[in-house]
Protein backbone atom coordinates (compact mmCIF):
# COMPACT_ATOMS: atom_id res chain seq x y z
CA UNK A 1 0.00 0.00 0.00
CA UNK A 2 3.19 2.33 1.08
CA UNK A 3 4.20 1.53 -2.74
CA UNK A 4 0.27 2.76 -4.32
CA UNK A 5 0.32 6.16 -1.95
CA UNK A 6 4.30 6.99 -3.22
CA UNK A 7 3.03 6.74 -6.77
CA UNK A 8 0.41 9.02 -6.40
CA UNK A 9 2.30 11.57 -5.22
CA UNK A 10 4.93 11.41 -7.57
CA UNK A 11 2.09 11.77 -10.03
CA UNK A 12 0.88 15.14 -7.78
CA UNK A 13 2.75 16.16 -4.86
CA UNK A 14 -0.01 18.16 -3.88
CA UNK A 15 -3.06 15.65 -4.00
CA UNK A 16 -4.97 15.22 -1.19
CA UNK A 17 -4.91 12.25 0.61
CA UNK A 18 -8.43 11.86 0.58
CA UNK A 19 -7.96 12.07 -3.49
CA UNK A 20 -5.57 9.14 -2.94
CA UNK A 21 -7.72 7.24 -0.65
CA UNK A 22 -10.84 7.67 -3.03
CA UNK A 23 -8.69 5.84 -5.88
CA UNK A 24 -7.03 3.24 -3.81
CA UNK A 25 -10.15 2.36 -1.92
CA UNK A 26 -9.09 2.97 1.50
CA UNK A 27 -9.75 5.53 4.44
CA UNK A 28 -8.23 8.91 4.17
CA UNK A 29 -6.58 8.61 7.57
CA UNK A 30 -4.91 5.41 6.49
CA UNK A 31 -3.13 7.22 3.96
CA UNK A 32 -2.31 10.33 6.14
CA UNK A 33 -0.72 7.76 8.87
CA UNK A 34 1.04 6.31 6.21
CA UNK A 35 1.81 9.16 4.12
CA UNK A 36 3.10 10.24 7.60
CA UNK A 37 5.29 7.46 8.25
CA UNK A 38 6.55 7.74 5.15
CA UNK A 39 7.83 11.45 5.49
CA UNK A 40 8.86 11.17 9.10
CA UNK A 41 11.24 8.32 8.28
CA UNK A 42 13.06 10.64 4.86
CA UNK A 43 11.71 7.94 2.60
CA UNK A 44 9.82 10.13 0.81
CA UNK A 45 10.05 14.21 0.51
CA UNK A 46 7.29 16.33 -0.64
CA UNK A 47 8.90 19.78 -1.77
CA UNK A 48 8.72 22.41 -4.67
CA UNK A 49 11.44 21.74 -7.33
CA UNK A 50 13.04 24.76 -8.69
CA UNK A 51 15.11 24.31 -12.28
CA UNK A 52 17.89 26.42 -11.55
CA UNK A 53 18.48 26.13 -15.87
CA UNK A 54 15.17 27.78 -16.38
CA UNK A 55 16.22 30.63 -14.41
CA UNK A 56 18.16 33.37 -16.63
CA UNK A 57 21.61 33.61 -15.94
CA UNK A 58 22.64 30.66 -14.20
CA UNK A 59 25.62 28.81 -15.09
CA UNK A 60 25.59 25.16 -13.85
CA UNK A 61 28.09 22.70 -13.83
CA UNK A 62 29.53 19.23 -13.16
CA UNK A 63 32.23 18.70 -11.37
CA UNK A 64 34.42 15.42 -11.82
CA UNK A 65 37.41 14.72 -8.75
CA UNK A 66 40.35 13.31 -8.46
CA UNK A 67 40.68 12.92 -4.06
CA UNK A 68 43.18 11.10 -2.00
CA UNK A 69 41.77 8.22 -1.17
CA UNK A 70 42.60 8.51 2.45
CA UNK A 71 40.90 12.19 2.60
CA UNK A 72 37.85 10.76 0.38
CA UNK A 73 34.93 11.33 3.13
CA UNK A 74 36.60 14.56 4.65
CA UNK A 75 36.35 16.18 1.02
CA UNK A 76 33.15 15.14 0.56
CA UNK A 77 31.91 16.65 3.52
CA UNK A 78 34.05 19.91 2.81
CA UNK A 79 32.07 20.10 -0.65
CA UNK A 80 28.55 19.39 0.79
CA UNK A 81 28.69 22.55 3.18
CA UNK A 82 29.35 24.65 0.37
CA UNK A 83 25.71 26.57 -0.59
CA UNK A 84 26.69 26.74 -4.88
CA UNK A 85 26.29 22.80 -4.55
CA UNK A 86 23.58 20.64 -5.49
CA UNK A 87 24.39 17.20 -4.82
CA UNK A 88 27.66 15.51 -4.28
CA UNK A 89 28.55 11.57 -4.68
CA UNK A 90 31.55 9.20 -4.08
CA UNK A 91 31.61 6.99 -7.20
CA UNK A 92 33.74 4.31 -8.72
CA UNK A 93 36.06 4.87 -12.04
CA UNK A 94 37.78 7.81 -13.25
CA UNK A 95 37.05 10.39 -10.78
CA UNK A 96 36.24 9.98 -6.71
CA UNK A 97 33.53 12.44 -6.27
CA UNK A 98 31.04 14.37 -8.34
CA UNK A 99 29.00 17.40 -8.06
CA UNK A 100 26.79 19.90 -9.31
CA UNK A 101 27.55 23.83 -9.28
CA UNK A 102 24.63 26.42 -9.40
CA UNK A 103 26.61 29.73 -10.05
CA UNK A 104 25.51 32.74 -11.12
CA UNK A 105 27.58 33.44 -13.84
CA UNK A 106 31.04 32.22 -15.05
CA UNK A 107 32.96 34.60 -13.10
CA UNK A 108 31.21 33.01 -9.84
CA UNK A 109 31.70 29.34 -11.22
CA UNK A 110 35.42 29.94 -11.49
CA UNK A 111 35.73 31.81 -8.06
CA UNK A 112 34.32 28.47 -6.54
CA UNK A 113 36.21 26.27 -8.26
CA UNK A 114 39.63 27.96 -8.18
CA UNK A 115 39.08 29.85 -4.39
CA UNK A 116 36.72 26.64 -2.95
CA UNK A 117 36.93 23.48 -4.20
CA UNK A 118 40.78 23.37 -5.36
CA UNK A 119 41.79 23.90 -2.37
CA UNK A 120 40.43 21.78 -0.36
CA UNK A 121 42.92 19.00 1.37
CA UNK A 122 42.94 16.16 -0.53
CA UNK A 123 41.40 17.86 -3.93
CA UNK A 124 44.17 16.36 -6.41
CA UNK A 125 42.35 17.49 -9.75
CA UNK A 126 38.81 18.73 -10.66
CA UNK A 127 37.49 18.19 -14.00
CA UNK A 128 34.32 21.04 -15.04
CA UNK A 129 31.93 20.25 -17.26
CA UNK A 130 29.38 23.24 -17.87
CA UNK A 131 25.67 22.49 -19.18
CA UNK A 132 24.94 23.62 -22.24
CA UNK A 133 21.31 22.07 -22.25
CA UNK A 134 20.17 19.76 -19.86
CA UNK A 135 18.30 17.11 -22.02
CA UNK A 136 16.62 15.18 -19.71
CA UNK A 137 15.35 16.10 -15.96
CA UNK A 138 13.36 14.01 -13.90
CA UNK A 139 12.69 13.47 -10.58
CA UNK A 140 11.00 9.90 -10.60
CA UNK A 141 12.14 6.64 -9.16
CA UNK A 142 10.19 4.34 -11.07
CA UNK A 143 8.51 1.81 -8.76
CA UNK A 144 8.34 -1.98 -9.66
CA UNK A 145 5.59 -3.41 -10.10
CA UNK A 146 6.00 -6.26 -7.43
CA UNK A 147 3.06 -8.35 -7.89
CA UNK A 148 4.38 -9.54 -11.78
CA UNK A 149 7.86 -12.16 -11.66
Amino acid sequence: MDLAIIRHLQEDGRKSFAQIAAELNISASSVQQRANRLIESGAIVIKGIVHPADIENVVMAMVAIKADGTRLHEVAQAISRLTEVRWVVICAGQYDILLELVCENNEHLLKILSHKISVIEGVRETVTFPYLEIAKRTYEWVIPDLNTK
